[in-house]
């Protein structure tokens, strides 16, 4: 079987080499679709850019969830098509359609986009585990860093259940503990965050750059999503490749399996920065820097332009690995906004002025280099303005290698997500109306045919080196959540009161958990359009949560669909805690900063008035009493990034609080 492989790599790198006279080969196997859709009349729009190479088109839909068939096309275009148009469709319904190019052999297109009118929100994505590698856990800044991110994954509609282990743990340890939690709840159960140097499962023979002295066990974070496959360990031996963490011999904990032995069960995300020492900051500085960076852009801190970037360095290999960028980005942005002449660094570096949502690169490489593209030397020395990639070469696919390139392009910049795509194809589609990137990274690895997954497609599909880098409960588009809910008891009725989002929105929903409950409910009928509400259908106990979020229409290139904000959450108690407390009166500038902060507040203040500042767990890090008039400067440079609280008190006992951001 080696030696089939081994062939078959040769005749591909073969062909890498033979120039083509058609058009440019990402281009031809993909039709760059996108959609408009109306409420009256009820209809979706596709269309496409026709390359002149068909003899004709297929159009097929489905509902999604309703299985894996696609069924016979509803309907056949004729060669100068470019559009169609659905008249048959209903609002709210979430539709999936593929059209496929037909154009003979070589001359194949395809294409997919998932499209609505008015989609509903999503309410409730599931359970979460986060699986905490140990080493730095009772550090402060990790630990702070950490609670963020816990909180902004559940004000987002997940709910996190968490375990700790350390980077020395058997994978089969670590993959037990990820199957007890699993079974508490198998139903609900739906993604996987592993977050640190998370022992590294590896497995197979097999060598998905082409390269034979690359051949062996790849990392494996699959592994720990497949929650029954058997995985063995007692056939594979092969030490050839150059890298000694690619040899497999029986019984050394490296499994056999190159194929997934059955479906992947979670959406699994791995953010790890062990071992990138070009780096100037540790390890632990780059996890709390990806932590701080991620929860920026769920808040709306950090943004990005919605188009995207292609640099492809491999315009005559057949495969066509940047269709991977093409056939997304359009159903993301339309063909207009995907710019392909311009460079990966250069185009994104924060010196341009430029920022993409979106970005693809590939070329020839090594573990630390994309040829064409950039190296782990130069992440660590720039700052990309890019928040999801794609990016493929050789070699730094295997990504559990020291100062890898894939990995590196998280620990810099606004980079959080990265996914080497080629081999096989990503389809990243649905997060056009919403999904987060871990349903993109299970259907990918489970695609057994439902999608084009390579011009080879026996080869790559299903196999075990699949993988995300990063947070898999990431989303495409955030708003600017609200602020600072309260839960107060008012006459044995619970009043919330909240600060509006930055954001032009439709209103906001209020969802509530209630103790031992394992999910949310909303509890609004209609949109709530002021920044009041009583929640009279119960009486006022301890322990219930409330979460607020704000609610836009989102139009994309795929449809439109209802989008919410992370969620401002309080739980009630009979004393007010610090994140119950009500903001008003005090204004604070700039805000997020990265160190002075102007505080000004109004006459009501009597007296002297103490200034406190309080970080994320309620920790007192600073106090100062003035007497002076109604402002103060705050110096907040010696302190870490991350949230904290800002309290007035005066003689009287009159009190405010205000969040403040610092970069």
């Amino acid at each position: 079987m080696k030696n089939f492989y081994r062939l078959l790599f040769s005749i591909i790198l073969l062909f890498a080499f033979v120039s083509l006279k058609a058009q440019e080969n990402s281009t031809k196997i993909t039709v760059q679709l996108s959609a408009t859709s109306t409420k009256n009349p009820a209809k979706i729009v596709l269309s496409w850019i026709n390359d002149g190479s068909a003899n004709g088109f297929k159009i097929y839909r489905r509902i999604i969830g309703s299985g894996n068939s696609w069924g016979n096309a509803i309907s056949n275009l004729q060669s100068s098509s470019s559009q169609y148009v659905d008249n048959n469709v209903t609002i709210g319904i979430n539709y999936e359609y593929y059209v496929k190019k037909n154009g003979g052999n070589s001359n194949n297109g395809y294409g997919y986009i998932n499209s609505s009118i008015e989609l509903p929100v999503k309410q409730n994505r599931g359970k979460l585990i986060l699986v905490v590698e140990n080493t730095y856990i009772g550090d402060n800044d990790f630990d702070d860093a950490v609670d963020i991110t816990i909180k902004d994954i559940e004000a987002d509609g997940w709910i996190v259940k968490r375990i700790n282990v350390n980077r020395n743990d058997a994978v089969t340890f670590v993959k037990q503990q990820i199957i007890n939690i699993y079974n508490l709840d198998n139903v609900n159960t739906k993604g996987l965050y592993l977050l640190g140097h998370v022992p590294v499962p590896y497995s197979g023979l097999l060598y998905p750059d082409g390269h034979t002295d690359h051949i062996g066990a790849w990392p494996a974070d699959a592994y720990y999503g497949d929650i029954d496959g058997i995985w063995t360990d007692n056939s594979v031996n092969d030490m050839s490749a150059a890298r000694s963490q690619n040899h497999n011999i029986v019984g050394d904990g490296k499994f056999d399996q190159s194929i997934l032995p059955s479906n992947v069960d979670l959406q699994v995300g791995r953010v790890d920065m062990a071992n990138l020492t070009t780096f100037l900051e540790t390890e632990k500085e780059l996890l709390i820097h990806y932590m701080n960076k991620a929860h920026f852009y769920k808040i709306k801190v950090i943004t990005a332009n919605e188009r995207s970037l292609i640099d492809n360095n491999f315009t005559t290999q057949p495969e066509g690995f940047a269709s991977s960028g093409y056939r997304n980005f359009s159903v993301m942005f339309n063909n207009q906004n995907i710019n392909d002449s311009i460079d990966y660094f250069t185009g994104t570096s924060i010196n341009s002025g430029s920022s993409y949502m979106w970005s693809y690169g590939c070329g020839g490489g090594s573990y630390q280099s994309c040829g064409g593209i950039g190296t782990t030397t130069g992440f660590s020395t720039d700052y990309l303005q890019t928040i999801f990639t794609m990016l493929i070469g050789s070699y730094f696919g295997d990504w559990d290698s020291e100062n890898n390139f894939l990995r590196a392009s998280l620990a810099q910049g606004q980079t959080l997500t990265a996914a080497w795509a080629g081999r096989p194809h990503w389809y990243f589609h649905h997060m056009a109306l919403g999904a987060n990137i871990g349903f993109s990274t299970k259907l990918t690895q489970n695609n057994n045919g439902e999608y084009f997954s390579s011009t080879y497609t026996n080869y790559y599909k299903r196999k075990i080196h699949i993988a995300l880098m990063g947070d898999p409960t990431l989303r495409m588009h955030y708003i600017s959540p609200p602020n600072n809910l309260s839960a107060l008891n008012i006459n044995n009725q619970i009043a919330l009161n909240w600060d509006p989002s930055q954001d032009t929105i439709l209103g906001y929903n209020i969802y509530r958990i209630l103790p031992g409950e394992n999910s949310y409910t909303k509890i609004n009928n209609s949109l709530i359009t002021s920044t009041t509400y009583t929640d009279n259908s119960i009486s006022f106990s301890t322990g219930i949560t409330y979460i607020v979020k704000a609610v836009v229409l989102k139009t994309t290139a795929s449809g439109t669909y209802f989008n919410q904000s992370l969620g401002t959450s309080s739980t009630t108690s009979i004393v007010l805690g610090l994140q119950d407390l009500i903001n008003s009166n005090i204004s604070i500038y700039p805000n997020p900063s990265d160190n002075l902060f102007n505080i000004k507040w109004n006459n009501l203040l009597v007296g002297n008035v103490r200034i406190e500042v309080y970080n994320i767990k309620g920790q007192l890090i600073y106090k100062k009493i003035t007497s002076d008039s109604n402002h103060h400067s705050l110096q907040m440079e010696q302190f870490p990034s991350g949230i904290y609280f800002v309290k007035l008190n005066d003689d009287i006992g009159n009190f405010h609080v205000k969040k403040i951001i610092k970069y």
